[in-house]
């Protein structure tokens, strides 16, 4: 499934993820710069694909993500009756069969709007060591205002991380994200394929945690904060890692979002898929699209993967491809948009039809 090497590999700290080493990590580039510092040039440059109907779509994509103040919350602080009553959710529901009752969750978290739905024991390496916990029940926006403002004294961004005591399941789920859109990239519109999926996923974590709730069982809602969420994708079964350093997916390839909600429940893990693993590493170890449609060659073109990260936003001792963050981070904040030339490109993402960002406004 992945060999890890135990001499090197250590749980990761969150603050050497690129979106926040760009606020304290003074030797890059791309220190206090965001993806503002360069949207009303491209808005004056008319260039297509970057008007201001483009990003006023990436925008508005991240609304539900942003502004929801329970997408990432780890309990419900009181039972609000909303016209149902809230005595019958106090206790837990007696659970007769653990696997009629998983599909009965995966079911539900694809009723709220999951593309995918797996199933995995949590296994800690890939929770983060430390990193920023917001606080309940307040916005993904206004909990990080000080810090995308450059706040970063204290420990605000080196908080232990640790899942409270029989927390031992995750269940991941990966959102879709446009085709149509995505085969746009660079250009904005593959942007707010991503922003939209994003919401979507705030939108479903948010549901599902209250289900479980409802329920009697405790659920964390995460989006790409708590833990890693590729290796947990994986080992709930949903895909593998390519060449490009994104899940790879049998369905969609790595035009997928990935979010999970941590709980309590009794359920039944599903298996790594190992044959569709061990496709994409074959692909992968032959085929360089992705690497060569990098602006920045963040992707390596090295025929084996390993051990070894490039960078501090590398969490080395997994043996894969490891991409250069910084470099790619660098072209982000050129394209002032996150980019996704690897995901149209790669084969796994099944895109037979390309489309012009002028051709996607008007398909």
């Amino acid at each position: 499934m992945y060999e890890i090497d135990e001499t090197i590999y250590q749980r990761f700290h969150e603050k050497k993820n690129m979106i926040y080493r760009r606020l304290w990590d003074k030797s890059l580039p791309t220190y206090g710069k965001m993806f503002e510092v360069n949207i009303e040039n491209h808005i004056n440059s008319h260039k297509e694909g970057y008007s201001r109907i483009d990003f006023a779509l990436v925008a508005a994509g991240w609304t539900v993500y942003e502004k929801f103040p329970y997408a990432f919350t780890w309990e419900r602080e009181n039972s609000m009756d909303l016209g149902y009553g809230v005595n019958w959710m106090k206790n837990k529901y007696p659970i007769q069969d653990n696997k009629n009752f998983t599909e009965q969750v995966k079911k539900a978290a694809k009723v709220y709007g999951a593309s995918l739905v797996g199933i995995s024991d949590i296994n800690e390496k890939w929770i983060y060591k430390d990193g920023f916990v917001r606080p309940s029940s307040k916005s993904e926006a206004e909990s990080k205002k000080k810090v995308r403002g450059g706040d970063t004294s204290g420990s605000i961004l080196e908080t232990p991380i640790n899942l409270p005591k029989g927390i031992n399941k995750a269940i991941v789920m990966a959102i879709e994200m446009d085709q149509s859109a995505i085969s746009t990239a660079p250009a904005q519109p593959a942007a707010a394929a991503a922003a939209i999926a994003y919401s979507k996923m705030a939108f479903v974590i948010s549901c599902l945690g209250e289900f479980i709730r409802n329920l009697g069982y405790r659920a964390i809602q995460c989006g790409n904060d708590t833990a890693l969420s590729i290796p947990l994708a994986i080992d709930a079964g949903l895909g593998a890692v390519g060449r490009l350093g994104l899940l790879i997916t049998p369905e969609f390839g790595p035009r997928v979002r990935i979010c999970k909600v941590f709980t309590d429940l009794p359920l039944v893990s599903d298996e790594p898929n190992l044959r569709f693993i061990k496709k994409v590493a074959n692909v992968c170890r032959n085929c360089f699209k992705c690497a060569d449609a990098c602006e920045t060659n963040a992707i390596t073109k090295d025929k084996e993967p390993k051990f070894k990260g490039l960078n501090i936003s590398n969490n080395s001792g997994v043996r894969k491809y490891y991409i250069d963050g910084e470099k790619c981070f660098e072209f982000w904040i050129e394209n002032s948009s996150d980019c996704g030339n690897c995901i149209a490109v790669c084969p796994f993402s099944k895109i037979k039809k390309y489309v012009s960002p002028t051709e996607f406004w008007h398909k």
